[in-house]
């Protein structure tokens, strides 16, 4: 069963529910009210005859012939049918013929001379009447009106309950199905953006829900979800793309100088050692590049927890790791900022900058870091950046014109990009007045309270 049945099936039920309610409810308060009204003629009438002549049983004898009425004037108030019983519960005295049941409560009356009866009994003609009971010299009397006006206008009013619950179910089961259609149009749309998606793998629909309910929100969701995914997978691609084309050439090197080895096996010891040794570069820049695209690609520190770290443990690590290997002398100068990062992608990131500003600063001059209110600023001595390259230095894969002749793959400052965004930060690249470049970041600083 559709969504569009269930809900028009539960407005429809709710609906003759509450029908049921209020027609039964109704239809008591109405048969209450006129049968209430009825004892009261009833009482009336009787206390009308009591004020006049009244009704004794003594010398009373039984009727005989129907229709005769020994009473002379009916009461007025739709009385039918009195009846007369003496002490022993025989009917001394009628009108009309008709015959009025008597119970065992009216027995009593009429034996005991106290207390009074109502009730609806069923008349020897087959109709029904409300009967009063009361005590009269020598027996009781019995005043019976006849209730088929009444029963006539319940049963029209039953007949309008159920027609107007019919109404109501029927209209609210409509009101239902429309409502339901307005709900399942934008499910509809997701469901049909869900199977496309599934079905052709493409992440570039537009998925257009309208309203600000859950459906609404949902389908937002859903659109965000899918170009988030789009933009993934584009990224992928492009790594893809421009991881093949950074690992041509160092592959094409290698097999040229392999190949130069294979031919030339006789060569002099200088040359080979040569070509040796540019295999050695190439192979470590192969290395390099096939471990950057690895930490780009897979976010492998993506599982390590965030904590405070304080910049200046993570810059002292990266400085000695850095100067280790490279032999530069780095000056640092450092203030006691605190962010929250994962350490070991941080230490990359500084890492980074370092070995970029080691790479192209060749004047032997000390490499600097700063740091300062979040803010990790990296200068070197070189030759500086071209103001065509400043707003280029950050993307994968981009190596300027002049540094193409430098070893590298063109990932390292797009990771350091990559770190300080995901940590709520930004880069920033900037040529000294006194020459050189300045590269590095800047992290929100940490609060004090707890980590969440």
């Amino acid at each position: 069963m559709t969504l569009r049945a269930k809900l028009a099936l539960v407005l429809a039920a709710l609906a003759g529910m509450a029908a049921v309610a209020v027609g039964l409810l109704s239809y008591d308060a109405t048969s209450t009210r006129m049968l209430a009204e009825i004892d009261r003629t009833l009482l009336n009438s009787s206390r009308a005859r009591d004020d006049g002549d009244g009704d004794t049983v003594g010398g009373a004898q039984p009727a005989t012939r129907p229709g005769r009425n020994p009473f002379g004037r009916l009461p007025q108030g739709g009385i039918e049918v009195i009846q007369l019983l003496d002490a022993t519960g025989t009917i001394v005295l009628l009108t009309n013929g008709v015959t009025l049941p008597v119970n065992d409560a009216e027995l009593a009356v009429a034996v005991n001379g106290t207390g009074e009866v109502l009730r609806t009994v069923t008349g020897s003609d087959g109709r029904e009447f409300r009967v009063r009971t009361q005590p009269i010299p020598g027996g009781a009397r019995q005043f019976g009106r006849d209730l088929t006006e009444m029963n006539r206008v319940l049963h029209d009013l039953r007949a309008r309950i159920l027609l107007v619950g019919g109404v109501a179910v029927l209209l609210a089961a409509f009101a239902g199905w429309l409502a339901a259609r307005g709900l399942t149009k934008s499910l509809s749309a997701l469901t049909h953006a869900a199977g496309e998606v599934s079905t052709t793998g493409r992440l570039d629909i537009d998925v257009t829900t309208a309203g600000r309910d859950e459906v609404g929100r949902l389908g937002t969701a859903f659109s965000t979800m899918l170009g988030a995914l789009n933009r993934s997978r584009e990224e992928q691609r492009r790594l893809v793309q421009d991881a093949g084309h950074e690992l041509r050439t160092p592959l094409t090197s290698l097999r040229t100088n392999v190949d130069v080895l294979r031919r030339h096996a006789d060569m002099p010891a200088d040359m080979k050692d040569k070509v040796l040794d540019d295999l050695d570069i190439e192979v470590a820049e192969l290395s390099a590049l096939v471990e950057e695209v690895v930490a780009v690609g897979s976010g492998r520190n993506a599982d390590e927890s965030v904590t405070r770290v304080a910049l200046s443990d993570v810059v002292e690590s990266a400085v000695g790791r850095v100067g280790r290997r490279t032999g530069r002398v780095i000056e640092i100068t450092s203030d006691d900022s605190t962010v929250l990062a994962q350490r070991s992608s941080l230490e990359r990131a500084i890492t980074n900058l370092l070995d970029n500003a080691a790479k192209f600063d060749q004047t032997e001059r000390p490499i600097s870091i700063t740091v300062r209110h979040g803010r990790v600023a990296v200068r070197d001595h070189g030759p500086g950046i071209a103001e065509a390259d400043l707003e280029h230095v950050f993307d994968r894969f981009y190596r300027a014109v002049s540094a193409r002749s430098q070893p590298g793959s063109g990932l390292g400052l797009s990771i350091v990009t990559e770190v300080a965004v995901a940590l709520g930060g930004t880069t920033f690249a900037e040529n000294h007045p006194d020459g050189g470049a300045i590269v590095g970041f800047t992290l929100p600083l940490a609060g004090s309270g707890p980590l969440t």
